[in-house]
């Protein structure tokens, strides 16, 4: 910490470590630009093969400028034999930590990450360049202020430069990547090519839209040999509805034999992007672009994700609203309906409902309790609670009524942001934090920067910068 490299890169905090090295926050004191700074492991500064992939590395980035792809400014020595990689700095948090906290993502959001992960890959592949290491702690997936998601592939540390016949930096042979990613030809041993980064892009995707992997063991050449040789579980075991065509898309990514696979990353994208065309909402005020099927706002004649040109006269899939003429889009009143069944009566659990009425009643008379239902699988827990939910609601109670996050994400946010929601009576548009200023701006008596912090962690994309905020 504090120490200034070749350049004026002062480092200033630790953020991250892998297998080839550590990663720091610096500043470049000239300009005062933030930039991540990669240094090898020292232990690994006199391994000729090491030091040689470090050098690969930074080739190898330094070959590809792409918006989605990392971006490699400066390279070199220290006096004392440290390999250094400058780069620029990335806010965003990694894919896995997206899913971790969120659970499965939605398979439309999925594919546009992939896609841009794809369009990375394109560029790579162009220049000789192939990952060899795609995987969610290798994406970077930053919010935009107007909504959707920007990608960054990072970590190009096992990347082979496919015009470099120096001998010494991968042996025939050897598995380099994660298991839980590779493709079946890595787990043989054979030399990769492109198509491998693309059956890695496909598992991520599959992760991304079930919330698991394909192919799970406790031992990594266990994996290896079930990406070889297992079938892969159709995703719709786990998200039955999944569209056919998005599954068969995802599907043809993940064949064992490379040359039934996309050929390209650009085949493969140009799959996805059909795949969620049809699947797309009407764009008010604006059309589809006729190539790529991106929306495109009212006003533009080219499309902002491929360049094609959007005809004046085109009109959006509701048949009205046309592109170039500027309309403003008109105010649509959502309505939504909701449906029960009714449940059969509570039948011989006099006893235990009244255990828990008890717990009602002394709430009902200001005295908070805390019930928990136990129970082994299938005896009748949930029916108990709502037997509750039923009592109170028919006696004037404001009941809400939450349940486990239906992909198990590490973080509990959407029931608790569902109980929330409910407590305040927003509807799902809405923003809470925007309901929190506009009802309770900063200097007002009732003002709790606790509950803001609170709010923007949980309804946020990026969280919250502090929550140790004490309240007063």
């Amino acid at each position: 910490m504090g120490r200034t490299l070749a350049g004026g890169y002062l480092i200033l905090e630790a953020i991250g470590a892998g297998g080839m090295g550590r990663v720091y926050r610096a500043e470049q004191t000239s300009l005062g630009k933030t930039l991540a700074i990669k240094v090898i492991h020292p232990h690994l500064a006199g391994d000729d093969n090491a030091v040689a992939r470090f050098y690969a590395e930074a080739r190898a980035c330094s070959r590809i400028n792409h918006p989605n792809a990392v971006s490699v400014l400066d390279f070199g020595r220290t006096d004392d034999n440290l390999l250094y990689l400058v780069m620029e700095f990335l806010r965003g948090r990694d894919l896995s930590r997206v899913v971790w906290e969120a659970g499965a993502l939605r398979w439309d959001r999925s594919a546009e990450i992939i896609r841009q992960v794809l369009a990375a890959l394109s560029e790579a592949h162009e220049q000789g360049v192939i990952h060899r290491d795609i995987k969610p702690e290798n994406i970077l997936v930053e919010p935009l202020r107007t909504g959707g998601d920007f990608v960054k592939v990072v970590d190009f540390g096992l990347a082979k430069i496919r015009t470099d016949a120096s001998p010494g930096v991968t042996s025939p042979g050897l598995v380099c990547g994660t298991p839980d990613y590779m493709a079946p030809e890595q787990g043989r041993g054979l030399p990769p090519d492109p198509r491998s980064d693309l059956y890695s892009a496909a598992v991520v995707l599959y992760y991304c839209v079930t919330g698991r992997l394909p192919f799970d063991a406790e031992l990594p050449q266990q994996v290896l040999l079930m990406h070889v040789n297992d079938p892969v579980p159709d995703p719709r075991q786990f998200v039955p509805d999944l569209p056919a065509h998005f599954v068969e898309v995802l599907l043809r990514g993940l064949e064992k034999d490379p040359d039934i696979r996309y050929g390209t990353a650009v085949d493969f994208a140009a799959a996805l992007q059909a795949a969620v065309a049809p699947h797309r909402p009407a764009v008010r005020g604006g059309a589809h672009c006729p190539r790529c099927g991106s929306a495109v706002a009212a006003g533009l004649k080219f499309c902002g994700e491929c360049g094609a040109r959007v005809s004046p006269g085109a009109r959006n899939p509701e048949g009205n609203d046309l592109v170039g003429e500027g309309r403003r889009p008109q105010r649509v009143a959502v309505s939504t309906t909701t449906s029960s069944l009714g449940a059969m009566p509570l039948v011989g659990r006099a006893q235990e409902f009244e255990r828990i009425r008890g717990a009602w009643d002394a709430t009902a008379q200001g005295r908070l309790r805390v019930v928990s239902i136990a129970g082994e699988e299938g005896v009748g827990r949930r029916r108990l609670a709502m037997a509750l939910v039923e009592h109170a609601a028919s006696r004037g109670a404001t009941t809400v009524t939450v349940g486990p996050d239906a992909t198990w994400a590490g973080v509990a946010y959407a029931p608790l942001a569902r109980c929330i929601r409910a407590l305040i009576g927003l509807r799902a548009e809405q923003s809470p934090v925007e309901w929190y200023d506009e009802n309770f701006a900063v200097g007002d008596p009732e003002h709790e920067p606790a509950v803001r912090s609170g709010l923007v962690e949980v309804f946020s994309a990026e969280g919250a910068e502090d929550l140790g905020v004490q309240p007063r």
